[in-house]
């Protein structure tokens, strides 16, 4: 089969029949096990809730540009519109520079095995920067063999090109996305970063031990909707850290925000079926905090004045793969709390029947804490945490602060 000159596609935000269409081609790889049916059900319902609605997702297709709406689209992808943080130090005075900015998800880049191998997927990519990204922040001229650039007013009605960063989680390496960028040759795409784990592998059928209590710790176990709570709390002791953080170091430090649905999202997506279409959650655990002295619950800690961050873990349960895999969300610790807040991930682990454990971001005060505890950190296999930077700084200038699963789409 022929290719399409790409001069004659561009790339478009999806009609809702598009949009289905999409899903349905992605089932192949990413249902798990989930029917058709069940599937492009989850994403109905994951579609209402605060991380996606009011147009913060966005599914966008590579088409022709005479008839941008045809269902025999050549390839797609998701972005999800998200609040991000960046924060450095301002220059010849002992402050801070810290804002919130506009920052953008990208998820589910697939193209169906017939149109494989003609470079539609990077085309894709490439022209996504010039849908994400300000028009200052881009070259002053379009390649001139893609034939004209996505249209502005277009993109300005889907709430984009505003973005100070993007980020992906690759799954085909760290090449492919990298040399996506914003012309016809140039490799200035999405920069793996960051992308480590810190894991133990467990045998689920072995007792707690005592080396699983809590020392002594008021440890309470966090629903759902605690998790909420705490992510919407949590943003603001992020904003914090970065502040602090800067104060330290060169570098333009960045990161996003867990709440808005942005940190539920790892939870939810989760969700099995059962009696048809009924969705269910495989658990009714997804953190657990460490309560300062005095205080009866979580409510009430969040509650008090002055006590400071609480210091906590989220996760997401993967039950999909082999091996079952706890990866933590969302980590706040220091080194007195984190070695309990080990032990207690792995009587949670065993409790839950995963064989695996595993954090994806730690400061290296706290993994010199694992390490000493017997965890490994090494390269992550899959999911490589990527980012593109809109902005004058380069790669060797930025750092990614809590490069967490709570962000991943």
């Amino acid at each position: 089969m022929t290719s399409t000159p790409f001069a004659q596609l561009s790339l478009y935000p999806a009609t809702p029949e598009q949009t289905i269409e999409s899903r349905k081609r992605t089932a192949d790889q990413w249902a798990r096990g989930l029917s058709l049916e069940a599937y492009l059900e989850r994403d109905s319902i994951m579609d209402k809730h605060q991380h996606a609605a009011g147009g913060k997702l966005v599914t966008w297709v590579l088409a022709p540009r005479n008839d941008p709406t045809t269902l025999d689209f050549l390839c797609s992808c998701e972005t999800y519109r998200r609040t991000g943080i960046v924060a450095k130090r301002a220059k010849e005075v002992d402050a801070r520079e810290v804002r919130e900015v506009t920052a953008y998800g990208i998820a589910s880049v697939y193209t169906p095995p017939r149109n494989r191998g003609k470079g539609y997927a990077k085309y894709m990519m490439r022209l996504l920067h010039w849908a994400l990204a300000p028009r200052s922040a881009l070259p002053p001229s379009f390649p001139a063999e893609w034939g004209t650039p996505p249209d502005e007013e277009l993109l300005r009605s889907v709430g984009v090109a505003n973005g100070q960063f993007s980020v992906l989680y690759s799954d085909v390496g760290k090449d492919f996305y990298q040399a996506a960028g914003l012309g016809s040759t140039t490799k200035d795409g999405w920069v793996v970063n960051g992308a480590l784990e810190t894991a133990k592998l467990i045998d689920p059928s072995a007792a707690a031990t005592a080396t699983d209590e809590a020392h002594g710790l008021n440890i309470q176990k966090l629903s759902e909707e605690d998790v909420i709570a705490l992510y919407d709390r949590d943003t603001a002791w992020i904003k914090d850290d970065l502040s602090r953080f800067a104060g330290d170091t060169d570098r333009t430090l960045f990161s996003f925000f867990p709440d808005k649905g942005v940190g539920a999202f790892v939870v939810r997506r989760v969700m099995e079926f059962k009696d048809g279409l009924k969705p269910v959650l495989p658990s009714t655990r997804w953190g657990l905090a460490v309560l300062p002295p005095g205080t009866r619950d979580l409510k009430d800690a969040l509650g008090r004045e002055g006590l400071g961050p609480l210091h906590f873990v989220t996760w997401t349960l993967d039950l999909s793969t082999t091996p079952r895999t706890l990866t933590v969300a969302r980590l706040r610790a220091d080194v007195n709390t984190f070695p309990v807040i080990l032990d207690q991930l792995l009587a949670v682990a065993r409790e839950e029947k995963v064989e695996k454990v595993e954090l994806w971001y730690l400061r290296p005060e706290l993994r010199a804490v694992a390490d000493a505890k017997g965890w490994s950190t090494r390269e992550r296999p899959e999911h490589l945490s990527a980012v593109k930077w809109y902005g004058d700084e380069g790669e060797e200038e930025l750092e990614w602060v809590y490069n967490e699963k709570f962000c991943w789409c």
